[in-house]
């Protein structure tokens, strides 16, 4: 098997905490190529999108590695960044695509962390199988994913924060989008996917429409455009929104709605 490539993302912030090198030097005693950063909170300017970004790198990245604790991985703004990230991965490498978090300080039960962060093996630092159980991930035979639906997230301090959604399957007869209160929709665009459109053509757009599910508040837009499986429905969104919710039009068939908790 050719030397893998593992990105290491180091949680830990503060100067009291361990340091990474015990951990890069057992990743490296079993032959991976090994290089990574300190992770940056700063969601303000969507440091999470560079992360996203450097890991879509095929030649430079096999495997993303986290390392935190238990403190780091209930942050809801390191959970917020890491399922944008995680996000990203999803979309443009696959469900396939090794990640694994070494809790420090503990275990983590991946049915607590948001949805889209659940793709995540965890380990615990306390197992000292942890580094087998990453050389074996290259070896496990390829899974499917099963959501019904594209989620994808840009970010950039110029352009903003966009989330893109659309079908894996079939077609939307017109789409809503929704975000908590935490989060504030300024503009929507619908065009191919993969790449925010220069311009758009919307039908019947609106922003503003008022919903409550599941005991939670959202403010979201809505197009009738018909969403293909080349299409997506992009939502510029200020803010943090700790939860989202998107599905089909009011009023059609396909009026169900999927909830994402981010954080």
């Amino acid at each position: 098997m050719a030397e893998k490539k593992i990105w290491v993302t180091w949680l830990p912030g503060d100067s009291g905490s361990q340091k990474p090198d015990r951990i890069l030097k057992t990743l490296n005693d079993y032959g991976f190529r090994v290089s990574g950063a300190p992770w940056v909170d700063d969601l303000e300017r969507m440091a999470w999108y560079e992360l996203g970004t450097l890991l879509m790198e095929v030649d430079k990245v096999d495997l993303w590695f986290i390392a935190g604790t238990s403190n780091d991985l209930t942050s809801t703004r390191n959970r917020y960044a890491l399922s944008l990230v995680s996000a990203i991965i999803c979309e443009g490498r696959g469900t396939n695509f090794p990640i694994f978090c070494l809790v420090l300080d503990g275990t983590i039960d991946p049915a607590a962390m948001p949805l889209l962060t659940r793709d995540i093996s965890f380990l615990s630092a306390a197992s000292p199988d942890w580094p087998a159980k990453i050389a074996t991930a290259f070896l496990k035979q390829a899974k499917i994913d099963p959501r019904s639906f594209r989620f994808n997230a840009v970010g950039h301090p110029v352009i903003g924060q966009w989330f893109e959604v659309g079908p894996r399957e079939g077609e939307w007869q017109g789409v809503m989008f929704g975000v908590s209160s935490e989060g504030n929709i300024v503009h929507h665009m619908v065009g191919p996917k993969g790449q925010l459109p220069e311009k758009s053509t919307l039908e019947y757009p609106i922003i503003g429409i008022k919903a409550e599910v599941g005991g939670v508040e959202y403010t979201a837009s809505s197009v009738q455009n018909r969403i293909s499986l080349n299409d997506s429905y992009f939502i510029k969104v200020e803010g943090f929104p700790c939860r989202i919710l998107f599905g089909g039009h009011p009023g059609t068939d396909q009026a169900e709605v999927t909830v994402i908790e981010l954080s």
